[in-house]
C-alpha cells in the first residue's frame, strides 16, 4: 500500500507519518523532499510532504505529482490556523540565525516580554520578526502573507475529492482514530513517535491545542479573523469561537525554551540524517 500525505507545516504530519507506518507490515516513512524523491519498490510506504510556496512546494507541484503517481490513500492534515501560526512562529528559527542575530535577539527577546506579560504585546507584532526576506517586516506584510496562504489552502481542499480522507491534528492529540482507521482499512499505531534517528523528534513542542487562547489579544482577533475563518469554514472549525483566554499563562519550556532548545538540537540534524539514509539504504538493499 502506498500512502500520501499533505499538510501545511506545524501541523502534524511528520507525527503522522509514523502514526500510520506503524500500522503496516515492513513499512517506510519518509518526510519531506519534493514529490517522487522517494518513491521505490516497497511493500508499503508512506509520504508525509508540507505546503510550502516559499519552499517551490505549490499545491501545483503536489496536483501534478499525484495526476502522474497514483496512491491508494491520500490524507490532508489540517490544525487550527491560530495555533498553527504559533507554532510557525515559535519554529522560525530551527535552522539558525546565521547572519540574521539581531533579528533573532530582537524576536527572542519579544517573546519573552510575552512571556511575562501576555498582554503585552499582540501576537501579530512578534510575527513582523519572523520573515525570511527581511529582518522587521510591516503588519500589513504579515496579514497579507497568511491571508494568501489559507486562500490557497482553501482553495485546495475545496478542490479534493473524496478519495482524500481529511484528518484534523486535534483528532490525532485527542486519539480519535476511528475514522481514519476505516478509510485505511488498517488501525494505525496510536503510539508510535517519531523516531530519534531522523532528528525531528525533539522538534514537538506541546502537542495540545488551544494554546492560541493564551498568545492571542483582542487586536489579534480583530485582525486574523477574516484571514481564517473561510478555510476554518472549509475544514470544519468552529468559526464563531474566538474566545481567548481571560488569564493567559505562557509557559517558558514551550516558547522561549522551546527556541533556544531548538538552536542545541541543530547541531546534531546532519549526523542523524546521515545515519537514517545509511539504514534506509541497507533496508532497501535487503
Amino acid at each position: 500500500m502506498k500512502i500520501f500525505i499533505l499538510g501545511v507545516g506545524k501541523s502534524g504530519t511528520t507525527a503522522l507519518v509514523y502514526k500510520v507506518a506503524g500500522g503496516l507490515p515492513n513499512c517506510q516513512a519518509f518526510s519531506g523532499g519534493l514529490p517522487g524523491k522517494y518513491l521505490g519498490d516497497y511493500e508499503n510506504a508512506v509520504y508525509k510532504h508540507t505546503y510550502e510556496e516559499r519552499k517551490g512546494k505549490s499545491f501545483k507541484l503536489y496536483q501534478d505529482h499525484l495526476q502522474k503517481e497514483p496512491y491508494d490513500r491520500k490524507i490532508w492534515m489540517a490544525r487550527d490556523p491560530r495555533d498553527s501560526a504559533v507554532s510557525r512562529m515559535l519554529y522560525r528559527w530551527h535552522k539558525g540565525h546565521r547572519g540574521k542575530k539581531k533579528q533573532f535577539q530582537t524576536h527572542l527577546e519579544l517573546v519573552l516580554k510575552k512571556e511575562k506579560d501576555p498582554r503585552s504585546i499582540p501576537f501579530c507584532e512578534i510575527c513582523r520578526y519572523t520573515g525570511h526576506d527581511t529582518w522587521l517586516r510591516s503588519r500589513e506584510d504579515v496579514i497579507a502573507e497568511e491571508r494568501q496562504r489559507y486562500e490557497n489552502m482553501c482553495a485546495f481542499v475545496q478542490s479534493i475529492g473524496n478519495d482524500w480522507f481529511l484528518f484534523k491534528y486535534e483528532d490525532m492529540v485527542s486519539k480519535n482514530f476511528g475514522s481514519l482507521n476505516d478509510y485505511l482499512g488498517f488501525k494505525i499505531t496510536e503510539g508510535a513517535e517519531v523516531p530519534i534517528s531522523t532528528g525531528k523528534a525533539k522538534v514537538a513542542r506541546k502537542k495540545a491545542f488551544g494554546d492560541w487562547r493564551n498568545w492571542y489579544t483582542e487586536e489579534d482577533v480583530e485582525v486574523f479573523k477574516s484571514v481564517y475563518q473561510p478555510y476554518m469554514e472549509t475544514v470544519g472549525y468552529d468559526c464563531n469561537d474566538w474566545l481567548i483566554s481571560s488569564n493567559p499563562v505562557i509557559e517558558s519550556e514551550y516558547s522561549s525554551g522551546y527556541i533556544q532548545k531548538l538552536q542545541k538540537r541543530r547541531n546534531m540534524d546532519s549526523l542523524l540524517w546521515i545515519q537514517d539514509m545509511i539504514k534506509r539504504r541497507i533496508f532497501k538493499q535487503n
